[in-house]
């Protein structure tokens, strides 16, 4: 019942570099997929909330986008960086995710990595969490968390994998140390706050990262038109429009007779139907948007409500 007091309640962030395990984290934690995952950097573009529930405990974790330079439009960029500095000074506790596959003891601090404790203002706990310790051996993972340790004052530091679970347990024991007693603020059973058009338009882009290449998923948003209510009738219709900022990519995402684009909608549908449990009707549009990533409007559109500090 909503209301409930329990013993642990609180706001997670979670920041890191681009493809750190921060969404496998979140999907992990929460047991459910509510964030895409594509081997692609920067793959997450907003602020997409989980919610834990377990006996007496709450945490309502806030995945966010990776903080890089990149140069794909610099009020995107901003906005981006932005809304994953705002989430660690909203939180009650901060964790700072780093894939540790990719770091060295001897080479020290990643750049990126430096970059964001550097520029990190949170006053809230930080908690270091060295992710993807399944793949390398646990004494580099102790050297990695020693050498960052000298670099930034953390309040703990844990070593997981995101993809297999292993510490994660131990992560959520050591999260709650830093938690108050509160109200229940979700149900037991929701595992995140994101409207269905959100995670609709999530996963239609996560099946153009996976099948197109390079830089163009980059330079493609999704937007809703339409969706039918299926609880009624058992089906569920989507309209939504592919935007690209040129008129070159729109031919390379329709592809040769519409098959890359069809490729994109059906595995799109498929995991729709999975997720929801009903027949789905998806038709996708290509819609030109000459550098969408620069308009407020559309990425307004998007989810970028610009709901962060200046």
């Amino acid at each position: 019942m909503l209301g409930n007091e329990l013993k642990y309640t609180g706001f997670a962030a979670i920041i890191g570099a681009p493809n750190s395990g921060k969404s496998t984290f979140l999907n992990t934690v929460v047991r459910s997929k509510i964030s895409i995952v594509t081997p692609k950097a920067q793959t997450t573009r907003n602020k997409i909330r989980g919610v834990y529930s377990k006996d007496d405990t709450q945490i309502v974790f806030t995945d966010t986008p990776g903080i890089t330079s990149t140069d794909l439009g610099k009020l995107l960029n901003n906005w981006m960086n932005r809304y994953s500095f705002s989430a660690a000074k909203e939180s009650d506790i901060t964790l700072f995710f780093v894939d540790i596959s990719t770091q060295h003891p001897e080479t020290g601090i990643g750049p990126e990595e430096k970059h964001i404790l550097d520029n990190l203002k949170s006053r809230t706990p930080t908690i270091l969490v060295a992710n993807k310790c399944d793949i390398v051996k646990k004494m580099r993972a102790d050297d990695t968390i020693a050498v960052y340790k000298k670099h930034f004052k953390f309040d703990a530091a844990y070593s997981i994998s995101a993809s297999d679970g292993t510490g994660i347990p131990e992560l959520i024991e050591g999260i709650k140390k830093f938690l108050q007693p509160g109200p229940q603020l979700f149900p037991e059973d929701m595992t995140t706050d994101q409207d269905d058009s959100f995670l609709v338009s999530e996963i239609i882009r996560e099946k153009l990262f996976m099948e197109l290449t390079q830089e163009l998923p980059y330079h493609t948003v999704i937007t809703i038109d339409r969706m039918t209510d299926h609880k009624s009738k058992n089906i569920l219709l989507i309209d939504a429009t592919i935007h690209v900022a040129r008129k070159s990519q729109k031919s390379i995402v329709i592809g040769s007779k519409g098959t890359t684009l069809g490729k994109i909608g059906r595995k799109a549908r498929l995991e729709l139907e999975k997720i929801y449990g009903c027949q789905v009707g998806l038709k996708l549009f290509v819609r030109i948007e000459e550098n969408w990533f620069d308009k407020e409007r559309l990425l307004k559109k998007v989810g970028f409500e610009k709901d962060f500090d200046r």
